[in-house]
């Protein structure tokens, strides 16, 4: 009896051994086949995060960090065909992006880098004339910034009032001034074309009235680094794209969207997306409309392609697939807007 209950008992063990064999066999298929599927969907992306870790001192874009984790878009598509819409829509942007570049008086785009953050700090709350306008002012009546640093406050405000809030903007920058001052003994900040992205942003968010849109302007514009900007334009579009959760604030969604963009064409799309906030007053059904048409052309496109092949085989021919230009909704929108 004893022999007889030890048989049964090993072909019991037997038996779930196989069962197990089996199931961690079929799991192991299972597991590949996703695994397969997902190298093929990101083997663009992880070759393109591949090099541009290697060539900048930028990390790899993230998908899991950040305030929302688990909100998937944009995907990498969807940025790409939104950028692609927005040339189509703003070509003398692409235009002008494509050509050599002197210093300019927009967000950032200056040579030295605490020009480039003073003038992100003047362009603060108004328009980019007027910024523009009171950097060149203030650099004409005081041409060095131990020169601002050491002018008594009512004197800087004169010069910069054009721009706004010229007595908040002047205590901040002859702050940042007097920090330089004692900390390096000189108004600069050219050492931090020498350090990681994340250092440069512990070092000028430690500024008071230095928040993530104007770093991120420095970062991009002036030292020509991979990041994102989300500035009012940005962040209305992101959301009304669905980009980020209803309840985003702006710094969220440069955190969010800084990891998603590619960082290809990060700049680009960063100005189109600006430029489209201003002359449409942050409408997207033009944009909407504008997708919904380059979707259609690619898959009239597809169907072309078909129908050649089926006449190459003697099949029926398709029908073409037309798409309508989003010229009407264009008029429409614009006339509602003004």
């Amino acid at each position: 009896m004893p022999t007889r209950k030890r048989a049964r008992a090993c072909e019991e063990v037997k038996s779930e051994s196989v069962a197990e064999v089996k199931s961690e066999s079929v799991a192991g298929v299972k597991s590949q086949s996703v695994a397969e599927e997902v190298a093929v969907a990101t083997k663009h992306s992880s070759k393109s995060r591949k090099k541009q870790a290697a060539a900048s001192p930028v990390s790899a874009v993230g998908t899991t960090t950040g305030p929302f984790p688990t909100h998937r878009a944009p995907s990498e598509v969807e940025a790409r065909a939104v950028h692609h819409a927005l040339s189509l829509l703003h070509p003398e942007v692409t235009e002008e992006l494509s050509k050599p570049k002197a210093e300019e008086g927009g967000c950032g785009s200056r040579h030295l880098v605490l020009d480039a953050l003073v003038g992100t700090i003047l362009s603060q709350n108004t328009t980019d004339v007027q910024s523009h306008r009171s950097f060149c002012a203030l650099k004409q009546a005081f041409p060095t910034w131990e020169m601002v640093r050491t002018s008594p406050a009512a004197a800087i405000e004169q010069v910069i009032k054009s721009c706004g809030l010229a007595e908040t903007k002047t205590a901040r920058v002859q702050a940042i001034l007097n920090l330089l001052h004692e900390e390096r003994g000189e108004c600069s900040l050219e050492h931090l074309r020498e350090v990681p992205d994340e250092e440069v942003k512990r070092v000028l968010g430690s500024y008071k009235g230095v928040g993530a849109k104007t770093i991120s302007c420095v970062l991009m514009f002036c030292l020509k680094r991979f990041d994102f900007p989300v500035d009012t334009h940005v962040w209305k579009i992101a959301l009304a794209l669905g980009w980020v959760p209803k309840a985003a604030t702006r710094d969220q969604t440069y955190e969010h969207l800084n990891a998603k963009v590619p960082d290809e064409i990060k700049y680009a799309l960063h100005v189109l997306l600006v430029k489209h906030g201003k002359v449409y007053k942050n409408d997207v059904r033009v944009l909407r409309e504008t997708l919904r048409h380059c979707e259609a052309g690619a898959t009239e496109a597809g169907a072309r392609d078909e129908h050649f092949r089926g006449e190459e085989k003697g099949q029926a021919s398709l029908s073409p697939l037309l798409a309508s230009e989003p010229t009407a909704i264009k008029k429409e929108v614009t006339a509602a807007l003004g």
